[in-house]
């Protein structure tokens, strides 16, 4: 084939042709080489480890097409890779590569070929042979195959750049869609503004829109919304600062978006020459903090109506437990035949029974709020159980079973912690223990140990009852949960008492296990890491005590339940005391402002004045007078803010009426 005229020009004409595809350039450029080098065939091969493979091919060799394989070593390619430069051999059967197995196989007896390079590794190769052999290559042919070799590759590398990008923005389209967020540039200086796909569409604008800082600021409505945009736009034109803001907009389409727009600047010589940025469509995050604020609003509101009706409850049932409880402590004081004295003893004990189902439900709503709190004070485990045995006793006389408490040899007495939530933790377990136990008997054990070097007190609880599968011992701490159905039938319950006990427990940081099987009984073993304390001051005797001497003492009594206003005359009426009752707060002010008294029993919950107005007003009037609340209300935050006002204490009803001697022994006598 005779040479092209002026092959500079030729190539130049075929690689900067915009209206040609890369495929076609490639043909024509081995068109162009196989003229210019008067050879047959001209090849772009791609060579991975020993593999030959033909991408792009010109022959008039139809059997030669793209796809075609070779072992590297059957080409003559393997010298130019070799010589890392390009090679050439115009007659090889006369030369020094006669031997080669391409010479045997191809019969090709002239080759021109130079290595391609794609980003500084080999990618293949540019060959162009002939079965005929050609003049010896002249010194400008090498070059022009390497010029060749050259463009192929910086071209290869460039449409590998273009594909990862395009690869890269397709993926990012498809992040923009899913994420909902678009992005954005700004020229400062020529004010041009380019948008995503995604951020068109949150505007609701189509490809042919074109924004402008003007129009894209008109999209957030006038006022607040607009200056705050403009503000961090003019901040970071004028200051560099970048912004996160979130804003509401009304789209192209008149609907009401809410946006996160978060821009950087790009700065060039201290001045603002590029913003650019990120826009996102919040509109269903905001409406669901909106549903989740107002569903926490209505949660907050269920939770406190709640929380009054439990302590509405409270007072309602133990206004007239007072009036139960005080009248059966006045009968069990009285001369009464055995029988009857039995049958006050036994419903004095039912009234107790309905008091604690009481406090259970009030603590597993406290439980159940976080807000139960415990306190830290000296007390003693001794006494404690030995409350509880003698609380549990008559039930365990009745059963015909024995109750027993035992402390080890090397227990020593005296912890700080609280005794209240102690002592139900096992008035919980005693009780079940001795519920579910109708042969044989029950034993507390006190014990001190040790768990992980921090010091415990240990409550071992055994019985010979009816025992626990593993099922039920899973069970039984589930609020509302008793063993079966036919457990609640037989025994009663209301199946918060064992979550109530692992709930104080686990406030505690405490531990419990249970062991336990059908017909053998139960072991629960209580450790509570409580650390000693010193209990030098008198213990609280457990005894009845008798009724303080309080002749010549005068004591304002404020109740408006008749009745409770009987059986409060029954329990002070030993004590010689002078009694006043009145019904309410006002009737209890206009009482001191009359006459001298010389303590108050200030009930809280009264008509026309209830007791804390009443207190107020008593004392600005005389501050020494002690005025004592005597109220249904007997949660820990409501005796701490009646206390915190100024009450010199706090009796909770229903009344203990031995509590109650004790503390007026300790204010009047």
């Amino acid at each position: 084939m005779g040479n092209p005229v002026n092959p500079l020009r030729a190539f130049h004409n075929i690689v900067e042709n915009q209206a040609m595809s890369f495929d076609t350039k490639v043909a024509r450029l081995l068109d162009f080489g196989r003229a210019l080098f008067g050879l047959d065939i001209g090849i772009v091969s791609q060579i991975a480890n020993d593999n030959y493979l033909i991408l792009f091919v010109e022959s008039s060799i139809p059997e030669l097409k793209p796809g075609m394989s070779f072992t590297l070593e059957e080409t003559y390619c393997t010298h130019t890779l070799t010589a890392q430069q390009a090679t050439g051999f115009h007659h090889a059967g006369d030369s020094e590569i006669a031997s080669h197995p391409c010479y045997h196989a191809q019969g090709l007896e002239a080759y021109l070929g130079a290595p391609i390079y794609l980003n500084d590794d080999v990618f293949g190769t540019v060959n162009f042979s002939s079965p005929a052999p050609a003049k010896p290559f002249p010194p400008e042919s090498y070059d022009y195959v390497e010029l060749i070799a050259q463009w192929l590759g910086a071209e290869m590398a460039r449409n590998e750049a273009m594909e990862k990008l395009s690869a890269q923005a397709a993926t990012l389209s498809k992040l923009e869609k899913v994420g909902k967020i678009g992005t954005w540039s700004v020229d400062v200086l020529s004010g041009n503004v380019e948008w995503s796909e995604q951020t068109r569409l949150i505007h609701g604008v189509d490809q042919e829109y074109t924004p402008s800082m003007e129009t894209a600021l008109a999209f957030y409505p006038e006022g607040e919304q607009r200056e705050k945009v403009l503000q961090v736009v003019t901040n970071a034109i004028e200051k560099g600062r970048p912004w996160n803001i979130k804003a509401q907009m009304i789209t192209a389409t008149g609907k009401t978006r809410w946006v996160v727009s978060r821009g950087e600047v790009e700065m060039h010589s201290g001045q603002c020459v590029k913003l650019f940025g990120t826009f996102q469509d919040i509109t269903l995050n905001v409406e669901r903090a909106k549903e989740l604020q107002l569903a926490k609003e209505r949660a907050e509101q269920a939770t406190k109506a709640k929380s009054m009706f439990l302590a509405n409850m409270s007072h309602e049932i133990r206004t007239p437990m007072n009036s139960i409880l005080g009248t059966l402590q006045l009968l069990s004081k009285s001369s009464l035949e055995p029988t009857l004295q039995n049958l006050v003893s036994k419903a004095g004990y039912s009234a107790k029974t309905l008091l604690t189902i009481v406090n259970d439900v009030l603590d597993y709503s406290k439980i159940e709020a976080n807000q139960l709190t415990l306190e830290n004070a000296p007390f003693s485990a001794l006494e404690i159980s030995e409350s509880v045995i003698r609380d549990l006793l008559p039930e365990a006389e009745d059963k015909q079973i024995s109750l027993v408490l035992e402390s080890a040899a090397d227990f020593t007495d005296g912890w700080s912690g609280d005794a209240v939530r102690v002592r139900q933790i096992l008035l919980n377990l005693v009780s079940n223990a001795v519920k579910f136990t109708h042969e044989g008997g029950v034993r507390v054990e006190l014990l001190c140990g040790d768990d992980n070097a921090q010091q415990c007190l240990q409550i071992n609880v055994s019985d010979t009852g009816i025992g626990m599968s593993e099922d039920i011992q899973q069970r039984i701490f589930e609020r509302f949960v008793q063993a079966d159905s036919s457990t609640t039938r037989k025994y009663g319950g209301t199946g918060l008492g064992m979550s109530i006990t692992i709930s104080l427990v686990n406030l505690m940081e405490g531990d419990l296990q249970v062991k336990s099987q059908p017909g053998l009984g139960s072991h629960i073993s209580v450790r509570l890491p409580l650390t000693s304390a010193s209990l030098n001051a008198p213990a609280i005797c457990t005894e009845a005590s008798a009724p303080p001497r309080l002749q010549g003492k005068r004591i304002l009594i404020a109740e408006d339940n008749e009745i409770n206003q009987l059986v409060l005359a029954s329990m002070l009426e030993p004590t010689l005391a002078e009694l006043e009752f009145v019904e309410n707060g006002r009737e209890a002010v206009s009482a001191v402002s009359r006459a001298q008294f010389d303590l108050v029993l200030m009930d809280i919950q009264m008509p026309e004045m209830d007791g804390l107005e009443a207190f107020k007003l008593i004392n600005e009037r005389d501050n020494q007078l002690p005025v004592v609340a005597l109220t249904a209300n007997v949660s820990p935050r409501d005796v701490s803010a009646y206390l915190k006002v100024g009450f010199n204490s706090h009796f909770g009803k229903p009344i203990d009426l031995q509590l109650l001697y004790r503390s007026l022994r300790s204010l009047l006598a």
